[in-house]
């Protein structure tokens, strides 16, 4: 019997607005088990099944589109046996006749009053429990004949010694292609004569239940008369009311490929990756393989006999465990070992009891090396989320946890500059190397990283890499093996994360080694690009307070003039009152601009392109308005750089400019090129030594009515290039501009 307090899904599905909810609400009333889902439609009930499992369904009959009994149809399409109770309040004889025709669980007319609902609520737990009984006793059925025909021996009952069933198995050994080849046949017929009436005896005492029969060698006999030597066990059974005798025949020409089998079942357990050990009830190890006596570090000898608990660590349960494997006959889990040599291992295990009476198999797997990697990467983890220990903290603790893992003297975090490779950040088990140490970076097998821009690993730098013993790192300072990989910083190598030892190693590093170096060199590359990131943010933080202050400062000046004026001319209407407003507005339109293009030019280059700077040159002599003057290039015709070409545009526009504002109409201007960058450079009154810092600050300017931004105007568009900018004095006494750190390409 289903247990009452077990849950029952209901599906209510009426037409009438709001009585499938109140019924559904009067049935979860009358006992907690029942869950309810309500419908006003069959259609609308049947999409509800097809997401939805229930236990029972109770619908009315009168309902438009699809009527109960239609949806009943529908329902048993699908669903042959799910309980389906028509709750109706039109009730008639046919009705009733043709819901039980359409194999309706149950039929109930609606009445009036709440005592119903109690009613309805007994007959969906009648119909429900009658539907599970049914169905666990036909899974139970199921499964007994899922295991019958799955056995590998023939499975025969007979009842009065003629055959009444027969698994598969049986079949194939009497040889016959159909079950209804053996069904009816009388038991003697398949049994060799010599002892035919011996076994016809057994038969009937086994029948009766006076006694079974167990493991009796007999020969059995096919339909063709073939002879087989088998092994019976049978058993008293009741089928179908009837005593009967079930018989478990066993052939014995297969015991030859049996003992073949257990020999490769054998083999398996010896040469098992695995640990493989089986113990006896006290716990002792009875049976190892290879494996185990490995992982145990002692011979099979000396191994057999000793148990587990031996070789835990003290305080570890023991007993819990193996009570735990005696009540539930299988186990799992990790626990520590400790070898007679004192080395710890950490081992992951699954165990089996009873695989034969009173011996129990446990396979244990050593995952020392999983459970270190995964303290090391627990340690890197909170190296990283220490927000509070500085950048340098954090690289260092990186390269003693690497150090340690590596089992190497050295660890470094270096930067490439050019010609020179810089340590920035060592961990050594000397000071023979220290941080700010500066050696060619040719010296080094990171050259090598770097250039390809892969991780290098050398476990024996003379025997992986011959070639490469001639550098200083090999030949004078004895550097013997090498593990490091390249940082990025904005897709560009900065320098290299390694870990390197004057000894050798007889192996090479290992995958997990490797991948933990990598991994460690990628959080460096990212923690840079973002320190850098910061910095050009606090920059560009620092500019627009710069550019707020200037706004405020020198927008608000013209501003007072300008209303100051205008009260003036209000008042006395001269003339000079509204000239001073036309310069004041004039200004605060020259200063808007200026302001704009500064904002501008601070803005960060995404892309860049190929620019003459020859051919700007010519465009830019073109807009400014030059009354007289010379322009003089000493440039390549094959200067060109990698630029914002509108931006360049305006740096040499504001040059020429600011030459001939603070020069003279004859003013020469010349534009050169050097080794890392270009130059523009006047002949007129040059600047003071004092004033070639402040030129570049926003509103400074020694020009009457000038803004002051012309030339912080170019320096935000240097910057924004990466490029530097210095004023010196030129050849003919007047100003040099002198951009450098400039990109140069072919044309």
């Amino acid at each position: 019997m289903v247990n009452r307090d077990e849950s029952i899904s209901v599906l209510c599905v009426d037409d009438e607005p709001g009585l499938a909810d109140l019924t559904a609400t009067f049935l979860e009333r009358f006992a907690e088990q029942f869950d309810t889902s309500t419908a006003e439609t069959a259609q609308e009930g049947l999409n509800y099944l097809d997401e939805n499992p229930v236990d029972c369904i109770v619908s009315d009959y009168d309902m438009p589109g699809m009527d109960g009994l239609a949806f009943l149809q529908a329902i048993r399409a699908t669903s042959p046996e799910l309980p389906f109770i028509l709750f109706t309040g039109r009730g008639s004889e046919e009705i009733a006749s043709d819901a039980i025709s359409a194999g309706v669980s149950d039929y109930m007319q609606k009445e009036s009053g709440n005592e119903q609902y109690a009613m309805l609520g007994q007959r969906i737990r009648n119909v429900v429990n009658r539907y599970r009984s049914h169905s666990e006793k036909r899974e139970a059925e199921t499964r007994a004949e899922t295991i019958l025909e799955a056995s590998p021996d023939a499975i025969l009952v007979s009842v009065e010694s003629e055959f009444v069933y027969t698994n598969h198995a049986a079949c194939d050994l009497y040889e016959v292609s159909e079950k209804s080849a053996l069904l009816g046949r009388q038991v003697g017929e398949f049994i060799h004569p010599d002892y035919r009436d011996d076994v016809d005896k057994q038969l009937r005492q086994v029948e009766t239940g006076e006694k079974p029969a167990d493991h009796i060698p007999r020969t059995l006999l096919t339909l063709e008369g073939k002879e087989i030597p088998v092994e019976v066990t049978a058993r008293h059974i009741v089928w179908d009311g009837n005593p009967g005798v079930v018989a478990i025949v066993r052939d014995l020409s297969l015991k030859e490929a049996q003992i073949r089998k257990q020999e490769r079942y054998e083999a398996s357990f010896q040469q098992a990756f695995d640990a493989m050990v089986v113990a006896d009830d006290e716990g002792r190890y009875i049976e190892a393989n290879q494996s185990a006596c490995e992982l145990f570090g002692l011979e099979k000898e000396e191994l057999l006999g000793r148990s587990i608990e031996e070789f835990t660590p003290e305080g570890y349960d023991f007993e819990a465990v193996w009570r735990q494997l005696e009540e539930n006959f299988t186990d799992r889990g990790t626990f520590e070992i400790v070898c007679d040599d004192g080395e710890k291992r950490v081992v992951e295990y699954a165990a089996t009891a009873n695989i034969v009476s009173g011996e129990h198999l446990s396979v244990l797997r050593d995952v020392t090396d999983q459970a270190k990697r995964e303290w090391v990467l627990r340690e890197m983890y909170n190296i990283i989320s220490t927000r509070d220990q500085s950048f340098e903290g954090q690289v260092a603790a990186m390269l003693e946890l690497g150090r340690q893992e590596l089992d190497v003297a050295y660890g470094t975090l270096s930067q490439i500059q050019g010609e020179d490779y810089m340590f920035e950040i060592v961990e050594a088990d000397d000071d023979s190397i220290q941080a700010g140490d500066v050696v060619p970076v040719t010296a080094t097998n990171c050259e090598i990283a770097a250039n390809t821009e892969q991780t290098l690993v050398l476990g024996d730098i003379e025997r992986d890499a011959p070639e490469e013993t001639h550098r200083a790192g090999y030949a004078e300072w004895g550097i013997s093996c090498y593990l490091g990989a390249p940082v990025f910083v904005d897709n560009e190598v900065y320098g290299t994360f390694c870990f390197y030892d004057t000894e050798s190693r007889g192996g090479q590093f290992s995958e997990w080694e490797v991948t933990l170096v990598d991994l460690m060199s990628r959080w460096v590359g990212y923690e840079l690009q973002r320190q850098q990131a910061n910095t050009r943010l606090q920059q560009q933080n620092e500019k627009l307070d710069q550019f707020a202050l200037l706004v405020a400062h020198d927008l608000r000046n013209p501003l007072n003039v300008l209303l100051g004026s205008l009260q003036f001319a209000e008042e006395a209407g001269e003339g000079e009152h509204f000239q001073r407003c036309y310069k004041a507005v004039n200004r605060m339109d020259a200063l808007i601009d200026d302001l704009l293009s500064l904002a501008h030019a601070g803005a960060i280059i995404d892309e860049t392109e190929s620019v003459s700077i020859g051919s700007v040159i010519e465009e830019c002599w073109q807009t400014v308005e030059v009354a007289t003057g010379r322009l003089e290039l000493e440039l390549d015709t094959a200067t060109v750089i990698e630029a914002d070409k509108s931006r360049l545009k305006q740096l040499f526009e504001n040059l020429i400019r600011n030459a001939f504002d603070h020069g003279t109409d004859e003013t020469t201007v010349t534009v050169g090129s050097f080794a890392d960058g270009f130059y523009v450079a006047d002949d007129g009154p040059g600047i003071p030594k004092d004033n070639r810092e402040q030129v570049f600050e926003g509103g400074f300017t020694t020009l009457e009515g000038g803004t002051g931004f012309g030339l912080a105007i170019v320096k935000e568009i240097v910057e924004a290039h990466g490029w530097e900018i210095h004023v010196t004095a030129g050849t003919s006494g007047g100003a040099r501009f002198e951009i450098t750190d400039v990109e140069f390409t072919a044309e």
